[in-house]
């Protein structure tokens, strides 16, 4: 079985806020050595160090709004042993750090000395009964996460839970063992200014799928509250589980198909869980921001109702399918952090429980989700402040280099002056703000919706085609200024202005009718680039409305017939681009084809 200890953190004078609570949450990027214990090399050791300080740091400026950041939350595996351990009891001890507060770290393997002195530390508490060091064999070595906790005295106490079920890739070793732990420690207390009670615990990544005398380990943990509830003949609530993981697969069938056993009310009546928050911490799948195809997708999971779900919200969106391949969780209110690179989450968690009734009451989990990033990165996906959708989305797009002209084609005369103007391209969009970003994908992509969370292959490849539109605009010496808040941008022909946009679809029909719908107010001429899917030319036929002889106007609309515009196939573009042997040869070709 797996023993419960219950800690009375309310005896101890820790108390939170009923409405909502602070919380920041590191996801940071780690590499182990590939021999027991696993870890973290050499050369990440003092970038973790420096994480626990900026994820501290955060923790203390409090910008999600709360009074104070009452949970602090670092993934399994990513606290460096001992150092990770004094370097937070340090900051924590500190005067500066205000009381209330709890921090949850996940370790780095442990051999058996170190974790024997990891549990000698003052302040610590652990369970010698059921995860007694006798058992701590010289062939083990050990996974374990630390509660810490700054009570109303102003100390530092600390709770040491070593991982109960391996992983299997903690199995699949080939010299040594992973320590089994036998208990979990449960913390409970009361509200500030209620007797309402709080209570939560910690489990350790696949702990939370992990199964102990035909028990799931979350069972043995509601098992105990209901016994605890029983007592009085009433029922105990379990706030906050946190489930802090190395996960490559987040979303998992495994990891999600446990949401909805955990928080159904048929079995452990006597727990409440409709106002569960589920705290899904896991490690980066890059060591900066940016797409990932593994780890990331932290996550705060409730079964409540009362949340409105998230569509299209700042720095987290409502999971769905493309977050939860296969596994939705359409019933639930499921909060997804976008971000799947290196960086520190943090917000305002918010108290279903605490919500008024009815329309007033109707309120998102999360407020004030921040992206904040790790010491030396600069990106515009962790700004310390929210990331819109739009944001995030085009700003991965932008990091793929198969959009470059210069990777597709690198033999072709030009291929090093385009893979510079692409990224002059790709440094410049980053940074626009996420209204011009969002429209720039709008108007190269017809039919696209507004909700960048539903945004895919198609808008990618729009993404592709404006920056290989503009890499060869600046490689023909044409200055361009982005800008996106009607065209994409404009160029200049000595002192005249021309703007310009790149528009990919299905057929150069559908181009020229999306054109048309968006009612472009444009000042002087506008050149449409248009790709189709199989990249042909562009024949005047296609779309009678475009008249390219049409007298100049100093400010001309695209609905009418007399504006003047000129539509060129990318087909023609790149032709010129393929057969120009130098950038003056480029120009001529474009300046013949847009005069």
């Amino acid at each position: 079985m797996v023993r419960i200890i219950e800690v009375d953190l309310g005896r101890l004078g820790l108390r939170f806020p009923r409405s909502e609570v602070g919380m920041v949450i590191a996801q940071p990027y780690v590499k182990f050595s590939n021999v027991e214990p696993f870890p973290l090399l050499p050369k990440f050791r003092d970038g973790a160090l420096a994480g626990i300080d900026a994820t501290l740091a955060i923790a203390l400026n409090t910008d999600h709004g709360a009074e104070k950041t009452h949970f602090t939350v670092f993934p399994e595996c990513t606290l460096p042993g001992l150092e990770g351990f004094d370097r937070i009891n340090a900051a924590m001890t500190a005067d500066s750090w205000p009381a209330g507060t709890v921090v949850i770290g996940g370790f780095e393997g442990l051999t058996p000395a170190q974790f024997t002195e990891l549990v000698g530390r003052p302040g610590t508490t652990y369970d010698h009964d059921g995860n007694s060091l006798t058992r701590l064999h010289e062939d083990h070595w050990v996974n374990c996460c630390v509660t810490w906790a700054k009570v109303g005295a102003g100390d530092v106490r600390s709770w040491i839970q070593p991982k109960i079920e391996p992983a299997g890739v903690e199995l699949n070793v080939p010299n040594e063992r992973m320590f089994k732990g036998r208990s979990i420690f449960r913390f409970r207390g009361t509200y500030a200014d209620t007797h309402a009670p709080y209570q939560f615990a910690t489990l350790i990544c696949f702990d939370w799928i992990g199964v102990r005398d035909e028990r799931r380990i979350w069972e043995w943990l509601l098992r105990d509250i209901e016994q605890a509830a029983s007592v009085n003949q009433a029922q105990l609530p379990l706030t906050w589980l946190f489930v802090a993981q190395c996960n490559p697969e987040p979303s998992h069938t495994s990891f999600m198909a446990q949401v909805q056993p955990f928080f159904s009310a048929v079995d452990f009546p006597g727990v409440l869980r409709e106002d569960t928050c589920l705290v899904m911490a896991n490690v980066a799948g890059n060591a900066v921001p940016g797409g990932a195809a593994q780890y990331g997708r932290s996550a705060v999971i409730f079964a409540t109702g009362k949340f409105q779900k998230a569509e299209s919200l700042p720095t987290f969106c409502g999971g769905g399918p493309i977050q939860r391949p296969g596994n939705p969780l359409e019933n639930y209110r499921d909060a997804v952090f976008r971000e799947r690179g290196a960086c520190i989450h943090s917000f305002r968690q918010l108290n279903p429980g605490a919500l008024p009734a009815g329309a007033a009451g109707k309120r998102f989990a999360l407020a004030d989700a921040a992206v904040h990033p790790f010491p030396g990165t600069n990106d515009p996906r962790a700004p310390a402040r929210l990331v819109p959708a739009a944001v995030k989305w085009v700003n991965d797009e932008l990091d793929d280099p198969q959009k470059s002209l210069a990777v597709k084609f690198p033999t072709w005369p030009l291929a090093g002056a385009v893979g510079i103007a692409h990224q002059r391209s790709v440094d410049v969009l980053r940074w626009l703000p996420s209204p011009a970003l969002s429209r720039a994908i709008l108007i190269a992509s017809p039919g696209t919706k507004a909700c960048a969370d539903e945004w895919e292959k198609k808008q990618g490849n729009a993404v592709k085609h404006v920056l290989n539109t503009f890499s060869i605009l600046d490689v023909a010496q044409y200055p361009t200024q982005f800008h996106a808040l009607g065209p994409h941008a404009s160029i200049f022909r000595g002192d005249i202005g021309i703007e310009v946009v790149a528009v990919s679809g299905r057929s150069h029909e559908e181009c020229n009718e999306h054109i048309a719908s968006q009612a472009l107010v444009h000042r002087g001429q506008l050149l449409v680039v248009s790709r189709d899917e199989e990249n042909t030319s562009w024949n005047p036929r296609f779309g009678r409305f475009l008249d390219q002889g049409a007298e100049k106007k100093s400010e001309v609309n695209i609905t009418d017939p007399r504006s003047a515009v000129i539509q060129i196939g990318f087909q023609d573009f790149l032709r010129a681009y393929q057969e120009a042997a130098n950038e003056a040869a480029l120009r001529g070709a474009i300046d013949a084809a847009i005069s």
